[in-house]
């Protein structure tokens, strides 16, 4: 899928400058309706322009409401995402039926382009979306809004999600094998039992999720926020935690067997039964207090 640079995101703001009452934005309602009347979508100056009227469209409350909710309805994916992205934003209460709708509509779009083979979903908007048991593997939903998701047993092996937003999004059960989240938001997510081994995971943030019983064997969480997670009984062999902040987690019973602790932030972490065995530290990784295991690791120089 293309992205287009005016494709909204949630921080966007309104063009046209913010809605007072009265005013008239590029000729009025009439005016958006004009444009977004015009065909074809096809070419990005005309996709953008479309795109720019919906924005303008909230300049006229009700009517332009109603135009957003028009436009959910729009063949054209950046059409139909930008919609739901305003309407979601600024009238979720006014527009509340046509935002659920909107979202089972658009679990089964987003599977049968998956299907036809397209992979790129680059930003897109899936909050509250609904996805059992479907094979997304290797997709690409770098950026995108997973907010409030429901992703029950779904396969996202060697999935991109660079950057997406997962918070209040429910996973379980979910194989993220491979799949790249580096820089992801991951905030107090649960991913018990989950496979995350050899996931990219560097600079994630973690803080407060739970790992417990999940496999990150060879996952990569350097520079990761991960304070306060639970990792209970985790598989952390291998895993690569430089410079990660782990302030508070709890690692009782976890594998961190051959796994990379140099620089990590280790300060309250609770390492009651965790298997350290050959695990690598260097002079600015920081135990917590009364550490005393030193003969289970590699100290490396």
């Amino acid at each position: 899928m293309t992205v287009y640079p005016n494709h909204p995101q949630a921080t966007d703001v309104v063009l046209g400058g913010s809605i007072s009452r009265g005013d008239a934005v590029l000729g009025g309602i009439e005016a958006v309706k004009q444009q977004l009347s015009q065909n074809p979508s096809s070419s990005p100056l005309s996709l953008n322009a479309k795109i720019a009227a919906l924005h303008n469209a909230l300049n006229y409350r009700q009517k332009g409401i109603a135009i957003l909710i028009q436009a959910l309805d729009d063949e054209v994916w950046e059409i139909h995402q930008t919609a739901y992205s305003l309407l979601e934003k600024h009238a979720a209460t006014q527009a509340e039926s046509a935002l659920t709708h909107y979202s089972i509509r658009l679990a089964k779009e987003l599977l049968n382009r998956y299907e036809a083979g397209n992979r790129a979903f680059s930003r897109a908007n899936l909050s509250g979306i609904c996805l059992q048991w479907e094979i997304l593997s290797e997709i690409d939903l770098s950026d995108a809004n997973l907010s409030g998701a429901y992703l029950n047993r779904v396969d996202l092996t060697g999935a991109i999600l660079k950057g997406a937003n997962f918070n209040q999004t429910i996973l379980n059960g979910v194989e993220l094998s491979q799949a790249n989240l580096s820089h992801a938001n991951l905030t107090g997510v649960s991913l018990k039992e989950t496979n995350l081994s050899q996931a990219e995971l560097t600079e994630a943030n973690l803080r407060g999720a739970d790992f417990s019983n999940a496999n990150l064997q060879e996952a990569n969480l350097t520079q990761g926020i991960i304070s306060w997670a639970n990792l209970s009984n985790a598989n952390l062999s291998q895993a690569n935690f430089t410079e990660a902040n782990l302030v508070g987690a709890n690692l009782m019973g976890a594998d961190l067997s051959d796994a990379n602790l140099r620089g990590a932030k280790l300060k309250g972490v609770k390492l009651t039964d965790a298997n350290l065995d050959n695990a690598d530290y260097d002079e600015h990784t920081d135990f917590p207090v009364g550490f005393s295991d030193y003969d289970k690791l590699r100290e490396i120089g």
